[in-house]
């Protein structure tokens, strides 16, 4: 099924006239079916707009250079699967990629430095992995990030310091998390937040008190799971 899906896609393709270096050619079709992905094609255009490869035992990072074959992919989901982030490097013509999900992943610090390379990303989940507050400065200059999700991390009020220069940031998930108090008034810099999960952290109600001063138009999730 995923090999005929990708060679209608290839015919539609031509068909709307690219050049065949934007079409992935037969054996890179063949090793995206071989890490089990699902490919998920754009109605209107034919051409791939996202791929997941969640819970693969058989992706590794070198795997991920074929993904400059989809230069118009925008949706990529990696979750559970044990990427560190260092083929993220490769990844030199993924320019209108937005949404990146590395949920349960063992991406690093260091992988992060990669993927802030990534300056289109909207959504970032990186819950459950083992960064730390000191990769999160790597992603205080992308520029378009509107989701960051940070729960179940060992993220600490040092880390949020780090985050409060991006600028477009509406959604920030930090539920079981290290943060106390303390981290509130990095919070309160970030005027663009309109939601926010700080359940199962050590903020007190006094520091939801001043956030909810500081950020009325931010909701405030405070639920355990």
């Amino acid at each position: 099924m995923m090999k005929s899906v990708c060679i209608l896609t290839a015919v539609i393709i031509i068909a709307l006239g690219c050049t065949s270096a934007e079409i992935p050619n037969e054996q890179e079709e063949r090793l995206i079916e071989d890490l089990g992905a699902t490919v998920v094609t754009n109605a209107l255009t034919g051409k791939v707009s996202e791929i997941r490869i969640n819970g693969s035992r058989t992706l590794r990072d070198p795997d991920l250079a074929i993904l400059n074959s989809y230069k118009l992919l925008t949706d990529l989901s990696l979750e559970g699967t044990s990427i560190n982030g260092s083929g993220f490097a490769a990844l030199t013509k993924l320019s209108k990629i937005e949404w990146l999900n590395l949920w349960d992943t063992k991406i690093t610090d260091l992988g992060l430095t990669e993927i802030a390379r990534l300056k289109s990303l909207t959504h970032l989940p990186i819950g459950r992995t083992a960064v730390t507050d000191a990769g999160l400065k790597h992603l205080s200059g992308m520029p378009n990030l509107l989701y960051l999700g940070l729960r179940d991390t060992s993220i600490s009020n040092r880390g949020i310091a780090a985050l409060s220069s991006l600028p477009k940031l509406t959604e920030l998930n930090l539920r079981n998390t290290k943060i106390t108090d303390a981290c509130v008034k990095h919070l309160t810099q970030m005027k663009s937040l309109r939601k926010i999960w700080l359940g199962q952290t050590k903020i007190t109600a006094e520091g939801i008190r001043q956030l909810r001063k500081a950020l009325p138009d931010c909701a405030i999730n405070l639920e355990g799971s």
